[in-house]
């Protein structure tokens, strides 16, 4: 175990109680269960999956996902890439995709998912006739960009399904994509006797850049093969990374040629048949890695491998059964599901090698995943991840802590092979306290246990993730207005973290780091201004500043203002205590979500609940917490209903990496992860639902019933044992069992 320094204090003993006290509390007997809920044979859930939801939206409430053709965690996320005749707007094009868009760029194999700044983008293929871009039998060698050969398009001509990507362009070339985990897989067919022609840009970037590239040609053999440096928003700051293709066309190519000098490139060639198979390996580490790729994952023909595609989502889905659901909500519960599992990705090849933070390859016998948006995805996706899909949660904490490793600190936001430096606080030390918390082993805790505290306590320094000086935290007991921007949003996420790092300290037995870090998780007390009611700016003199507008965007807070950073607090019953008592906290809560649903829908940032970002996405269940089930119920109803459908503009923003998603689900399911603990807010399921728990075996299940159609909360059992506590534990869920919720 690792020594901690000396951090006795009576301050550090006295948080240390109150750590101890709130985690005390183990499972209730819950006595025996015989739910007696029949589920008959469940609906197809693949057939259920909508990717157009999220893939729309206007301004702030843009979703951010894509229609590609993809495979559960896949690298390749193959799809549409879309524009305006002019091009649009960068901010709605994040995933390459945006349902109001009427042009079609080309289809491209890499892609994020939900995110706020483009990335990827890579490797585009796009189908065309000679006479619209070429002169005679080859390409107008001024045709180099994406807007000298978009097509226009309906989406009357479009067919969306899991694992598979169909549309017919207004010039009549149908375009079939589906995909394996590192391949993509394109079938064009053109009209009989066309001057047919496929280019390949390969310097292709979702609003950014490529920075060098080659591509080989080998008509001989029907394939070509290259790579490209991709250095988009969040890649390019440390400088990019590389994409290696390998692809095949069964049926052969003649004419053919690119361009570029090697910062600009591109290729065209002219397939043999009016059907035309394209099949691409896509690897992060090399040309024979994308190889590789390829033929370890075809499966056959096109058919086959969309087939294949498909049924890659039925067991992550099938995790999943929910009765007395509508047609609608089905569709917005199996794609919330899917949602989630579109990052982080697997970047390890067939042959177990990728690409890590230190820019190098690797071949360690881990799977490697990266592009986590952890500021956002810690609230809601990691513990959905966590408790039901554990393998994969623990592979992204292996990779988390490789990455520390590799790259000299815990990722905030990891894009490819290396920290973007997005956003704040200390989410990984949250996502990893947590996966150990709720037993999932089988990754180095003890490595990373080492680097959470490492960066906590400021003993190492110079990365990019480095948090605001730790010892001037310790100091002031927050971080001052007038030396650190954002300084109440960084003093309330670190804290948020301190209060993982103390429950992860104390399940490990270090009791002087537990006690420590439970002092430091409550610093965001000491922002609290009793005369403004909010939390915000405090200088080193003791002084607050001047309060902001209470709806304003304030340089001490990102991307929020006081009302919405007025819930980040891992201590509800602290919170309240704070704002003057139970009472009083629902009532300002009360007012936050009145507020919010007089303010409506907006297409710029809300000024009160903001369900399109992530600060105050639990504050529904912490009605809950504060002893009034009924708000909760009907503040969980108000947002699933109102900011989710089953439309393009069917979320109330980015969906940042499945976190939106995992809203969904767990409210559906009713109840709410706190963050960086074992616990969980209760709340009202939407339906009656079960769950497979893969922690305690396949063929373990929990369930969930409501009763009743009412506002009222009359009685909440565990295994039909009544429970008036705000919470579950997560022991007891993966014990199995039944969660009953009657209602009038």
């Amino acid at each position: 175990m690792r020594a901690s320094p000396t951090l006795r204090t009576a301050k550090h003993r006295a948080a240390l109680i109150v750590l101890v006290a709130g985690c005390a509390a183990g499972p209730a007997d819950t006595g025996s269960s015989d739910p007696a809920v029949e589920f008959p044979a469940a609906a197809d859930p693949v057939a259920d999956v909508n990717p157009l939801i999220g893939t729309g939206g206007p301004g702030f409430r843009v979703g951010s996902a894509s229609p590609a053709a993809t495979t559960p965690f896949g690298l390749v996320k193959l799809g549409p890439d879309t524009a305006l005749e002019w091009g649009g707007l960068g901010a709605l094009h994040c995933s390459g995709y945006y349902y109001d868009d009427t042009y079609v760029d080309g289809f491209s194999h890499v892609r994020l998912h939900g995110t706020g700044i483009a990335d990827y983008g890579n490797i585009l293929v796009m189908p065309a006739y000679l006479d619209e871009v070429g002169g005679g039998s080859s390409l107008d060698p001024s045709v180099t960009e994406p807007q000298d050969w978009r097509q226009p398009f309906s989406h009357d001509a479009e067919v969306t399904e899991a694992g598979y990507y169909e549309l017919t362009l207004t010039n009549g070339i149908r375009a079939e994509l589906t995909a394996s985990p590192h391949a993509g897989f394109h079938r064009y067919t053109f009209g009989e006797g066309q001057p047919r022609v496929l280019i390949f840009d390969l310097e292709h970037v979702l609003n950014g850049g490529g920075a060098g590239g080659t591509v080989t040609l080998d008509p001989a053999t029907g394939t070509l093969s290259g790579s490209m440096l991709s250095a988009g928003g969040f890649t390019g700051g440390y400088g990019g990374f590389n994409v290696y293709f390998y692809a095949e066309l069964p049926g052969g190519y003649g004419e053919s040629g690119t361009w570029g000098d090697g910062v600009d490139v591109g290729a065209w060639l002219v397939p043999n048949d009016a059907t035309a198979d394209v099949r691409v390996g896509i690897s992060l580490v090399s040309v024979d890695g994308a190889r590789a790729n390829l033929e370890a994952e075809d499966v056959g023909d096109f058919d086959a491998q969309a087939d294949a595609a498909a049924e890659s989502w039925r067991p992550a889905l099938s995790q999943f059964e929910i009765l007395d659901a509508t047609e609608d909500e089905r569709a917005q519960f199996y794609t919330s599901v899917y949602h989630l599992l579109q990052m982080p990705t697997r970047q390890t090849d067939v042959d177990g090698s990728y690409v890590g933070f230190d820019h190098a390859a690797h071949n360690d016998g881990t799977t490697f995943y990266s592009d986590m948006s952890l500021w956002d995805t810690y609230r809601t996706a990691n513990p959905a991840y966590i408790l039901f899909y554990p393998d994969e949660a623990r592979d992204f904490a292996q990779s988390m802590v490789t990455m520390s490793q590799q790259g000299s600190a815990l990722p905030r936001w990891a894009a490819a092979s290396g920290e973007a430096g997005c956003m704040i606080g200390a989410p990984a030390d949250v996502v990893l306290a947590e996966t150990a918390l709720k037993g999932v082993t089988g990754w180095d805790e003890q490595a990373g246990y080492d680097a959470a505290l490492e960066l906590a306590l400021g003993e190492k320094t110079g990365t990019a993730n480095d948090p605001p000086s730790p010892t001037e935290l310790e100091r002031y007991g927050y971080l001052p207005s007038d030396e650190f921007g954002s300084s109440v949003s960084w003093t309330q996420e670190v804290a948020w973290a301190d209060n993982a790092i103390a429950r992860w300290a104390q399940s490990r037995g270090d009791m002087e780091t537990a006690a420590h870090f439970a002092w430091r998780a409550r610093f965001w007390k000491n922002q609290w201004d009793p005369d403004a009611g909010f939390f915000h700016g405090r200088r080193t003199d003791g002084g607050f500043d001047p309060m902001p507008g209470e709806t304003a965007w304030a340089d001490e807070y990102v991307e929020g203002n006081a009302w919405q950073y007025l819930w980040l607090a891992a201590q509800p019953s602290e919170l309240a205590e704070v704002m003057g008592g139970e009472e009083a906290a629902r009532a300002r809560l009360t007012t936050f979500f009145e507020e919010a649903k007089a303010e409506g829908l907006v297409t710029g940032p809300a000024a009160y609940y903001w369900h399109g970002n992530e600060p105050d996405i639990h504050a529904p269940f912490l009605f809950s917490a504060w002893g009034d089930r009924d708000a909760t119920l009907r503040w969980q109803r108000w947002v699933e209903d109102e900011r989710y459908a089953n439309a393009p503009d069917g979320l109330a923003g980015n969906d940042d990496a499945g976190t939106l998603a995992a809203w969904y689900m767990f409210s559906t399911l009713g109840f709410y992860p706190l963050a960086g603990t074992d616990l969980y807010f209760i709340g009202v399921p939407r339906h009656t639902a079960r769950f497979r728990l893969p922690l305690a075996g396949d063929d373990a299940w929990f369930t969930v019933v409501r009763e009743g159609d009412g506002e009222h909360v009359v009685s909440t059992t565990l295994n039909g044992v009544p429970i008036d506590r705000p919470y579950l534990h997560h022991a007891e869920l993966v014990g199995g069992g039944e969660l009953r919720v009657v209602l009038e």
